[in-house]
Formats: C-alpha cells, structure tokens, sequence
C-alpha cells in the first residue's frame, strides 16, 4: 500500500470520527481528493485492498463517493453499512446524479429495507431485481473514470469480519465497459423493478 493512502486514511478515520458518519458526512472534500486524484495518475490503473489485512475498503468507498463530482452508479448485493449509506446520500444532496441497484433479497431484510427506504428519501432512484437470478454484483463508478469491483459488500460484516477484496481501477476500457453494464441493466425493460418506500 502506498503512503498516500494510510495518510488518507487516517485523515477520514479523524474528520469522519468513524462512528459519528452516519446520515451526514462532513469529511472536507479535499482531504480525499488525492484517493481518485492519485488512482487517476497512478502508473498502475489498480489498487487493490483487503480489509482483513487491515485496509479499510470502506474509507475508500466513502472517499469516492464523497469526490464524485457529477455521476455516481452503483450496483451492489448487499447495503447495509450506514457510513456508506450516508456517503451516498451526500452525494445526492450535493448535486451528484446517483442511481442504485441492489437486490431483492438482500434488499427485502431490515437493515437492507432501512437503507434503501434511506436513499429513495433523499430522492435516488434505487432498482431492485425482479428476475430469479441474484443481482450479485459489487460495483461503483465514479464519474465516468474509476470503477470498483471485488467481492467486498457494503455491509459492516464485510468491513469488519469477511475475507473480502475491493479493487478500484481507472482503465479506460474497463471503466466504459461497467458503465455500459449498469446502463443496460439500468434500461432494462424486464428484469429490474422500481424500488418504493412501501417496498
């Protein structure tokens, strides 16, 4: 891991206060400026982290989201974890356009209802999958330049006790190629239904 991000870090773990992030994050922009600044520059378009050795996925995330200046798609199985779920909401409330997909069955539960009925009062359009199959896929993009993937959930299980890997990655191809994806689920006429508050 490069030193850039432990001092990233450690300086949203300060201003976030960790457990004090959830509903409103009030992390100054540029304190995380150089996470999608440094991956953008970066000689390797992939950084790679595993929370179980002690990277903290869950910064990362809620640094991009909180960087997103204009796009922020989402398609993720399970969120549950509220300081993601605050981030994202930000985003929204900051002007950023936000879509999310998740899935039925993850969504269905308590904290996956409590989180969606989250996001959809703030406004964000959240689909959820109506065909037999899982919506399992783990993925954010960022503005059209950086795309995550992995196995890493937004869940606190995920953050906390799984073997877990999210990967953030800012070639151009691969970036185009999951936003193509998330638009051709997202336009989908069958598949996909409109998540609602009485959901």
């Amino acid at each position: 891991m490069r030193v850039w991000l432990f001092i990233t870090i450690a300086l949203l773990a300060v201003a976030c206060g960790v457990a004090g992030c959830e509903g409103s994050l009030l992390i100054p922009r540029q304190k995380v400026a150089t996470v999608i600044e440094t991956q953008i520059n970066s000689p390797t378009p992939i950084n790679v982290y595993f929370p179980r050795r002690g990277d903290e996925a869950d910064k990362v995330l809620i640094a991009l989201c909180i960087k997103a200046a204009s796009n922020l798609d989402i398609a993720i199985y399970s969120l549950t974890d509220p300081n993601i779920v605050g981030a994202i909401k930000d985003a929204k409330v900051r002007g950023v356009s936000v879509r999310v997909i998740s899935d039925d069955g993850q969504s269905s539960g308590a904290s996956g209802k409590a989180a969606i009925n989250n996001l959809l009062g703030v406004g964000i359009p959240v689909k959820i999958n109506s065909h037999s199959g899982l919506m399992h896929l783990k993925m954010t993009i960022v503005d059209g330049l950086i795309a995550t993937t992995g196995s890493y959930n937004y869940s606190v299980a995920a953050r906390d006790h799984n073997d877990e890997m999210l990967v953030a990655i800012s070639d151009v191809t691969f970036v185009k190629e999951c936003q193509k994806e998330f638009d051709r689920l997202w336009n989908s006429p069958v598949g996909f239904i409109n998540a609602t508050m009485s959901y």
